[in-house]
């Protein structure tokens, strides 16, 4: 997947406070901006860093225009959990057999051949064509609040357009 792609639409169950339920990208963004943030598990350090830091963003808490999925290969109970816990305000949605994954280009081969998640971030503008992506070298590397400020650059100029 690279810039100027278009994401097919997809719906996945996840959980947004207490409820557990489906959501569908085109539905719940309509034709706004979308961040998709790819992260492996709810409690592992580097992916609740990431999640926490974008879920407490003030840019975001305050801006309608632009809509917030986090997606990862946990189970909805695990999520439902874990924003209970770190009182996310997003949605948590659940990708275990990687069809988001793979067609935003957030995986690579494992030992066995296999895909395999890997961590980042993808926006797209209300059409669900690719404006930013971002995948670090390792899913383990540590999250940068650079690729945060440049999240925002790119939010704030497609949800000023």
């Amino acid at each position: 997947m690279t810039m100027g792609e278009t994401i097919p639409d997809f719906t996945l169950t996840g959980a947004k406070g207490t409820e557990i339920r489906e959501f569908t990208l085109s539905s719940v963004a309509g034709d706004r901006p979308a961040l998709l943030v790819f992260y492996i598990y709810d409690y592992s350090p580097v992916c609740e860093t990431q999640i926490c830091e974008i879920n407490d963003s003030e840019w975001l808490m305050f801006n309608d225009d632009v809509t917030v999925l986090g997606i990862s290969t946990d189970g909805p109970y695990s999520h439902r959990q874990f924003i209970a816990d770190e009182d996310i305000t997003y949605p948590l949605l659940s990708d275990g057999d990687l069809t988001v994954y793979e067609a935003c280009g957030m995986t690579e081969d494992g030992a066995d051949g296999a895909p395999e998640p890997k961590r980042g971030l993808v926006i797209v503008d209300g059409s669900r064509t690719v404006r930013y992506r971002w995948q670090p070298d390792d899913n383990w590397d540590a999250w940068d609040t650079a690729k945060m400020r440049e999240t925002y650059d790119v939010l704030a100029a497609l949800s000023s357009a």
